[in-house]
């Protein structure tokens, strides 16, 4: 029925493998493909390719919670892509399970909050009856699994536009080993039609100067307009996957006031995040930028009316008052307005934005605050205010922004008329 990844950190922990392998012999009773990587990947090494085609792709997923898996960073990638999903909207049934004596403390200090995980008993069950707990969970999952799922979208596009590249195995290969792609994997390349979705699960979360260096080796057999439509794909790529999800509101109803604090000192710094957040996905999420002008005696008022007109402007293309009327599905759509500030904002500007939340509920606002970030008093004044991290330096955005030059450049440079 359907493709069950089950996240795990259970190997030398005799308990944790029993529950995963009850877990397992169940799903495949109830006629479902459990999803397991039983083989562990040693620290420094890339993310394992089935790994990552399996979290972008899995129908449903178990999310084994023991000591081992608090501390392991591939656990953490795991599960921050599967959130990244169901915040985008994917209908992905995630179920935390904790083991041993964990409780939903551990679980929040170790980052893993979102999960919202479960504890399904305080004693130390046996493993039948926490699998069997489990299993009682996908009697929710839908024969019909259909929905939004924008990341696996994104993914199936870049497969396509490969595919122009398939008459060069051999650049295939060398893209593919760029890519840190196992070799076992390497003959699927041309050997499958969907091989060149290998080369694109693995563009989902390769390091940005991997990612450049492998979309130069096959730009040679690519055509123009299918270079520029994988540069414009990938360009935001190389913002932080954790940074990224935190720029989307949390699934499960509409768009709420919601505010960013990004210390970007570039304009298109904040561009990216949202499109490495909503991969680009122009039907549901909508982006404006304006700036943080002007600053005269009030200072809050006057910074709060610019900001409104700029969003009857700019989203509803109404520049006067006689046309400023929401349309009935604007909560249908993510809404983010960018605004420049570009140093730190002050409590004024805190105000500004919250009477700007108190016209516009559902609006997220995304504020650039150069290279410092609000002070803690100053954070507490926004609503909802989230600080994105991995805080950024000055050195990588620039060196973003050249790479996503050069990766524009690429068919002019092809031709010899750069």
């Amino acid at each position: 029925m359907g493709e069950v990844f089950i996240s795990h950190s259970a190997r030398g922990d005799a308990y944790a493998l029993d529950v995963l392998e009850k877990i397992g012999q169940g799903l495949e009773k109830r006629g479902h493909r459990p999803l397991v990587d039983q083989a562990a990947i040693p620290p420094g090494e890339e993310w394992r390719t089935e790994v990552i085609k399996w979290v972008a792709r899995c129908d449903a997923a178990v999310v084994l919670l023991n000591d081992k898996a608090l501390k392991s960073s591939w656990v953490r990638r795991e599960v921050n892509v599967l959130m990244w999903r169901r915040a985008l909207g994917a209908p992905l049934l995630v179920i935390p399970v904790l083991l041993g004596d964990l409780t939903t403390g551990d679980v929040k200090g170790a980052g893993l909050e979102e999960l919202r995980a479960v504890q399904f008993a305080r004693t130390r069950p046996d493993a039948k009856t926490v699998a069997e707990q489990v299993l009682e969970r996908f009697a929710e999952l839908p024969d019909d699994l259909a929905g939004s799922d924008p990341m696996r979208e994104w993914i199936t596009d870049l497969g396509g536009y490969l595919q122009e590249a398939r008459a060069d195995s051999q650049r295939l290969v060398r893209a593919a080993k760029e890519l840190q792609i196992e070799d076992a994997h390497l003959p699927a390349l041309t050997g499958r039609h969907d091989g060149c979705l290998l080369l694109a699960h693995r563009l989902l979360v390769a390091p940005p100067e991997r990612m450049a260096r492998a979309l130069g080796i096959l730009a040679p057999s690519l055509s123009d307009q299918t270079i520029s439509r994988l540069a414009g794909s990938l360009r935001s790529t190389w913002v932080n996957e954790e940074a990224a999800r935190s720029v989307l509101p949390p699934p499960g109803g509409p768009p709420r006031a919601m505010t960013l604090l990004l210390n970007a000192h570039f304009p298109e710094t904040a561009g990216d995040y949202v499109r490495r957040a909503t991969f680009g996905n122009h039907e549901d999420y909508e982006v404006q930028s304006t700036g943080a002008l002007p600053l005269g005696e009030d200072r809050v008022g006057e910074r709060a009316r610019s900001w409104e007109d700029a969003v009857w402007k700019l989203f509803f293309d109404a520049e006067v008052p006689e046309d400023r009327w929401l349309p009935d599905d604007v909560a249908a759509r993510t809404h983010y307005l960018i605004i420049h500030e570009r140093q730190s904002p002050d409590e004024d500007f805190a105000d500004a934005v919250a009477l700007l939340h108190g016209l516009f509920s559902w609006l997220i606002v995304l504020v650039t605050t150069g290279t410092s970030v609000p002070a803690p008093e100053v954070r507490k004044r926004f609503a909802n205010a989230v600080l994105l991290k991995p805080l950024l330096t000055v050195q990588e955005e620039q060196t973003a922004r050249m790479r996503n030059k050069k990766l524009a450049d690429l068919p002019a440079r092809l031709t010899g008329t750069y």
